[in-house]
């Protein structure tokens, strides 16, 4: 859309945990949109801001082309009246400021059912004395496809300790399915059924990864892909390994 504009318009896109934006307005809850300092969207206009909040987002159900094109339109109109000088009304910052998202999970493993993509489902030993790692990611998300990589450096060091699982939300089945294809998981991967997502605490942002120790708590949370995700995800990890 910025084409349109002839240049006049710059289009910035800031990482969850990167974000100079996010720092200066005390945002803990993703996505948002902003044109200047105006916030035009919130995580629940997308659906992305957990259980207690879906309903009376702006643009839901987000994955019908309809919404989303009245997304653009409002965010349309919101760009030229800034660039003829005219004063934009934002909406409020306040249920994107006010979430403590530090430890936003289950304060134990959730124990619903998970059946891998493949239809079979997970074991109750599979959490066994053993560190459970637990992404929400989806199709759509860039980063998301080099940490579910990662993920298989990561069970392949701690094969004996640790189990990953990589559920995938907002996804059609479709498109799991192929990436699962190309990233050849060594691990467990699922579809998330609201039921299982709602299990694992909100969703401010995806990538979102949570790490339990032995005993099933919850030891770290981890939002989206800031530059040192893979330091901060083996940090945690053997953290939990020695609780």
């Amino acid at each position: 859309m910025a084409a349109e504009f002839n240049g006049r318009v710059r289009v910035k896109i800031e990482d969850y945990g990167n974000s100079e934006l996010a720092t200066r307005f005390g945002v803990r809850r993703y996505p948002v949109v902003f044109v200047d300092e105006v916030l035009m969207a919130r995580p629940k206009d997308f659906g992305f801001a957990g259980a207690e909040d879906i309903s009376g987002g702006l643009y839901l159900p987000w994955r019908e082309p309809a919404n989303q094109q009245r997304f653009k339109d409002d965010l349309r109109r919101a760009v030229t009246r800034r660039l003829v000088g005219e004063r934009v009304t934002g909406l409020n910052l306040a249920d994107v400021t006010t979430a403590d998202t530090s430890l936003d999970g289950p304060p134990q493993l959730p124990q619903v059912p998970l059946t891998s993509i493949a239809g079979r489902p997970l074991v109750r030993g599979f959490a066994e004395n053993r560190v459970v790692v637990v992404e929400l990611w989806a199709t759509w998300c860039p980063p998301c496809r080099s940490t579910l990589e990662h993920l298989n450096d990561v069970q392949r060091t701690y094969e004996k300790d640790l189990s990953v699982v990589a559920i995938a939300v907002d996804s059609a089945r479709e498109e799991v399915t192929r990436m699962a294809a190309a990233v050849q998981p060594s691990y467990s991967m699922v579809f998330g059924t609201e039921e299982i997502v709602n299990a694992f605490g909100a969703l401010a942002a995806v990538p979102k990864i949570l790490v339990f120790d032995r005993a099933g708590s919850l030891r770290r949370v981890i939002h989206g892909a800031p530059p040192d995700l893979h330091h901060q995800l083996d940090a945690a990890i053997k953290d939990a390994l020695r609780k």
